[in-house]
């Protein structure tokens, strides 16, 4: 394509473009959705050959192996580190720090890694790889139009938003996923837009393929009573200690294998042996579907004794395995197991219920889908994005109440951590809106928190030149050499300033003419800054009237200091330098 063409439908995408955007983002969703359909038909293929190749308790040494593939495509044949672990907090990294570019080698990189990892039995979620290869498609498009690092950056959500409602089938959850899941108390929602056409088109084109079939068949659970929603509260509570566990597992063995002094396409390897292990007593942990829990949901019964143990034995087993298999340097995503541990631990939070206070839950299994979107809800904090993604894979929002509740719940006492180590707290936690805030960065501070409060001597307009210039040389220059300006008044009325400036074009050359001018006929008229100005306003101020000091009056007129052009700039270099 010619330089200049792509240059040219660039700009449209940059000045208030509304459809023009929209139809970029149709386009990313139609070509993220051909992704995802590519991935399920592939992914189904790997794990149907793989069964027919490791049969009976062979099927432990599939991770290790699936898991040294991995490392070498990864490390010694594409030389793609940035594909290695979860997909989605990769995908937050580079827009906080990339301006939301990917490398177009991502997309096919990290779709056979995926197919490797999770074909093999590793412990993973499908959403990490969807999240990046939309946002690796999106940022393709972006850079062959040359847009700049803020569009790429909106529509690199928009790719993850594709890639997550499709795989999903949940569009409306996969664009608020992308917008909610950067901070940890914020939304990109100047992306919204955009996001929500990207998941619909590749909804679309998944479904046409897939299906529309919800991705859990299940019971259709609603909604009871108070005393219902209290149980649902208790087990949002019930997940803070199981999501610190999860999250701070991860992040330990990710820590160790990045510490550790091996080359790094062994690391996924060793990792997939850990997984192995706990295969033998916890073959449920393997790949990235959730089959297993939908038919807990189905036959929910009173769980107790070993049965309620082996449900809690099989939540830890999760933590572990996953945390082996992409924090060793596996390819895939965290938000599945998340919603594998809070759909199992709902499981046996119901068992505990009924086995202490029996009959107080109607129906036992829909703690199930409380317990996995309150659990992702808290640990990614993301409430809205967690609560809306079960229900629309349950194809019900009749629990919404109680997903909303416990999801609240959940969040309100783990604030502290997230499964996603990239998140910020907020925008301006972030370094990618930092450039686009230094413009308001002075609006923050007032005049009267930077100026001077030196005395200040006021002249009178029927003074001569000659008779102030003492008071100039004796009180001002041994204060402050480069004081220019002095307020001068007609008894208790304010004339403007004496511009040291227009007494020198006056008097120069011709010295005995200061004992005839006025101080009166020297005077600028300029107003005084208020207190309360912000700073950005008071340096606009004195741009427009050319100068670089200024006095600052209270409420009452009366002057309290002075404001100079230095001030504003040390004080603009201590914002600056406390928020970087």
């Amino acid at each position: 394509m010619n330089e200049v063409l792509r240059k040219r439908i660039g700009k449209l995408f940059v000045v208030n473009s509304y459809l023009p955007k929209m139809l970029l983002a149709a386009l990313i969703g139609l070509g993220t959705g051909l992704v995802a359909i590519a991935f399920h038909a592939g992914l189904d293929f790997v794990s149907s050959w793989i069964q027919g190749v490791f049969s009976g308790w062979t099927i432990v040494f599939a991770p290790a192996i699936g898991g040294l593939l991995c490392g070498l495509l990864i490390y010694k044949i594409t030389k793609t580190p940035e594909v290695a672990g979860q997909g989605t907090d990769n995908m937050i990294y580079s827009f906080h720090h990339r301006g939301g570019r990917v490398r177009p080698r991502v997309v096919p990189i990290k779709f056979f890694a995926s197919l490797i990892t999770l074909g093999s039995g590793g412990s993973a979620g499908y959403e990490g790889p969807a999240s990046q290869m939309g946002s690796g498609v999106a940022s393709s498009l972006t850079n062959l139009f040359k847009m700049p690092r803020n569009v790429q950056r909106q529509f690199t959500l928009a790719g993850m938003a594709a890639g997550l409602g499709a795989i999903f089938k949940a569009p409306l959850a996969g664009a608020l996923t992308s917008v909610e899941v950067l901070y940890r108390e914020d939304f990109e929602s100047s992306a919204f837009g955009t996001s929500i056409i990207a998941s619909v088109v590749a909804f679309a084109v998944y479904t046409s393929w897939a299906g529309t079939d919800p991705t859990f068949l299940v019971p259709l659970f609603s909604f009871a009573n108070g005393k219902e929603l209290f149980a649902y509260a208790l087990l949002g509570l019930s997940c803070v200690p199981v999501s610190f566990v999860y999250v701070k597992s991860y992040n330990w063995v990710e820590n160790k294998f990045v510490a550790w002094k091996i080359p790094p396409f062994l690391k996924p390897a060793i990792g997939g042996c850990f997984v192995g292990l706990i295969v033998l007593v916890y073959p449920q942990v393997m790949g990235g579907s959730l089959d297993y829990v939908s038919g807990i949901m189905s036959m929910m019964r009173s769980a107790q004794g070993l049965s309620m143990l082996f449900l809690l034995g099989l939540v830890i087993a999760k933590i572990v395995a996953t945390a082996f298999t992409v924090g060793s340097g596996g390819s895939g995503g965290v938000f599945g197991p998340s919603l594998f541990i809070g759909g199992i631990f709902g499981a046996f939070f119901a068992g505990l219920v009924e086995w202490v206070l029996p009959g107080t839950l109607r129906e036992p299994g829909a703690m199930v889908l409380v317990g996995m979107g309150a659990f992702f809800a808290g640990a990614a904090k993301a409430p809205i994005a967690g609560v809306v993604m079960v229900c629309e894979m349950t194809g019900s929002y009749s629990l919404l109440p109680g997903l909303l509740i416990a999801a609240v719940s959940h969040i309100a006492f783990s604030r502290r951590w997230s499964i996603y180590k990239s998140q910020v707290k907020n925008k301006f936690a972030s370094p990618a809106h930092h450039m686009e805030m230094d413009s308001d960065v002075l609006r923050v501070m007032t005049v009267d928190e930077v100026m001077s409060m030196e005395p200040v001597v006021s002249l009178q307009g029927h003074m001569l030149v000659s008779e102030v210039q003492k008071v100039i040389d004796s009180t001002y220059k041994k204060e402050k050499g480069t004081r220019h300006m002095f307020p001068v008044y007609e008894g208790d009325e304010y004339l403007g300033l004496l511009d040291q400036s227009v007494v020198f074009r006056y008097v120069a050359g011709h010295e005995s003419m200061s004992s005839f001018i006025l101080v009166s006929d020297c005077v600028t008229n300029v107003p005084l800054v208020r207190e309360s100005m912000d700073l950005h306003s008071a340096m606009r101020f004195l741009l427009q009237h050319g100068m670089s000091e200024v006095y600052v009056r209270n409420q009452a007129g009366e002057i309290t200091g002075m404001l100079t052009y230095s001030d504003l700039l040390h004080a603009y270099d201590q914002l600056v330098t406390k928020r970087t």
